[in-house]
């Protein structure tokens, strides 16, 4: 489904003004990547964040079943200090998700540069090249849009 919208997207920009899908190809690269980068990144911590979680949940199981038992309070210690231990783990992966995803929407204002200097383009077309000025802002749009569905 992405592959089609992002690919309908360029060549309806292409169609309504090839000049300006000309220019603006190089800075596709400027909208793909840092979201390839971002989804590689946040699998990457989503599963070991689910390692640790289930780390984390043997952990609470051991406790759990150990009520019926009579333990000393240094073994519930030991078991809370390792659950502990755990989460703390959990917790700097979650920060570290955090700032991807703000780096990932962060980079996404890479559009609006790109959307400027298309615009900035189109009008030198519209002025210089006889271009419309409707087809100009519409093939902008489906391109810059097209490149972020993308990522």
């Amino acid at each position: 489904m992405h592959s089609s919208v992002f690919i309908s997207g360029l060549a309806f920009s292409t169609y309504l003004s090839w000049r300006l899908a000309l220019v603006a190809f190089p800075t596709l690269l400027l909208l793909i990547i840092p979201g390839m980068i971002y989804g590689k990144y946040l699998m990457y911590l989503s599963k070991k964040s689910y390692k640790e979680y289930g780390k984390a949940n043997t952990i609470v199981e051991q406790a759990l079943s150990s009520i019926k038992t009579v333990y000393s309070f240094t073994a519930e210690r030991r078991i809370v200090d390792r659950y502990s231990a755990i989460l703390e783990r959990t917790s700097r992966l979650g920060i570290k998700q955090g700032i991807a995803k703000g780096l990932a929407v962060g980079s996404t204002g890479l559009s609006f540069a790109i959307w400027g200097f298309l615009a900035w383009y189109g009008s030198h077309l519209v002025m210089y090249k006889g271009e419309s000025g409707g087809r100009i802002y519409a093939a902008g749009i489906s391109f810059v849009l097209s490149g972020l569905y993308v990522s």
